[in-house]
């Protein structure tokens, strides 16, 4: 089977995700895999932006016998600062789709699925589908476009991807009601809950800590700074691991360590050494689909630590104590609550591996 993946990642960057993971297992099963990087461009560069994938450019890169790579990385891309909200520049950002360069097309003609995940790459569906004439078509939701802010080209190309998809695959059940505006697309919609690289999780490791009572912390997207303050101002003997791009208070803090981002590997050891898990979300719109997608939620239960969420994000899951956002005296209680967890009473029965859940979604269009 030919697959193409399209996400906003590089397929060699160390931050791994998803689609990185089901492109390992489609080698592995003995798939053909193209991953195409979208979302970037020579903005992108202009701006330094830290998350542009690495070069070559526009054209394919072999990566493994089964695995070949195209960043994507054209003039121009939409987005939403500092001047993409000029209703000019929107119609211009409507051509992004045709800047995807003949060369690309041509080398995933004959594929067999074709899987695209939020972003700007759901603008790239309604010519990819005339290019692909055999493929079937997945959209799996990584998150809501409107609560990372996406740009209204990009959620536009999600109005019209969605009844060209065959299916739509959402990591939240409550995520479903977002498509109530398509009620043809019912039967296309399932719901499957994100994975772990069980096999990397469970390796054993040396503790990356040099005294106890250690908190860590690992993406940016929502990210709360005032919750980590709270917690690093109210409990100085605890030491707080911020993991992220964006993971930043701006402020000093000597029990509070940013590391920036690194790759997967380097990280597990201080997920799994950890004494709490912290998710610091800042309550943004409709961003309560976080306690099913939210993958730092999973490994952090797979790990089996207590977590500490504001309330939105906290349906579900025994072992995390919720707070109400910038509310203080909470936010200490469940902070306090969380030291002493039965951690023996998480139940990891659920949990799947991401080659599990790549078999689910295939096999919902199989």
């Amino acid at each position: 089977m030919k697959v193409v993946l399209i996400a906003c990642h590089d397929a060699e960057s160390t931050r791994k995700i998803d689609f990185h993971f089901w492109a390992d297992t489609l080698d592995q099963r003995g798939d053909h895999v193209h991953f195409i990087t979208v979302g970037y461009s020579l903005i992108s560069k202009f701006k330094k932006d830290p998350r542009c994938p690495l070069p070559p450019y526009n054209q394919w890169k072999q990566i493994t016998p089964r695995i070949s790579k195209f960043s994507w990385l054209p003039v121009f891309h939409p987005i939403i600062k500092p001047l993409g909200k000029i209703p000019f520049l929107r119609k211009i950002f409507d051509l992004y789709p045709y800047l995807l360069p003949q060369q690309a097309l041509a080398e995933i003609k004959d594929a067999d699925l074709v899987i695209v995940e939020s972003g700007a790459g759901l603008m790239l569906v309604p010519r990819l589908i005339k290019n692909c004439p055999k493929a079937k078509f997945i959209y799996t939701v990584s998150d809501r476009l409107k609560t990372v802010g996406a740009h209204p080209a990009v959620i536009r190309g999600e109005e019209i991807a969605l009844p060209l998809c065959n299916l739509i695959r959402v990591p939240a059940d409550v995520m479903k009601k977002d498509f109530a505006a398509f009620p043809d697309l019912a039967g296309r919609i399932v719901f499957i809950p994100p994975g772990i690289s069980k096999d990397i999780m469970s390796i054993e490791t040396k503790t990356p800590y040099a005294t106890g009572k250690n908190v860590v912390s690992v993406g940016a997207m929502l990210f709360d700074p005032w919750m980590i303050r709270t917690l690093a101002e109210s409990f100085p003997d605890w030491t707080f691991h911020l993991f992220g791009h964006a993971a930043r208070l701006g402020t000093q803090h000597p029990n509070v360590i940013e590391y920036g981002e690194r790759p997967f590997h380097e990280i597990i050891p201080f997920i799994r050494h950890a004494d709490i898990g912290l998710a610091p979300y800042r309550n943004g719109a409709n961003a309560e689909y976080l306690c099913q997608s939210s993958l730092k939620l999973t490994q952090y239960t797979y790990a089996r630590l207590p977590i500490v969420a504001p309330d939105f994000a906290a349906a579900g899951r025994n072992n995390i104590y919720s707070y109400m956002p910038e509310n203080k005296q909470e936010l200490i209680k469940a902070f306090e609550n969380a030291q002493t967890f039965d951690r023996s009473q998480i139940d990891l029965s659920g949990i799947l591996g991401w080659d599990e859940v790549l078999e689910k979604i295939i096999g919902k269009v199989a």
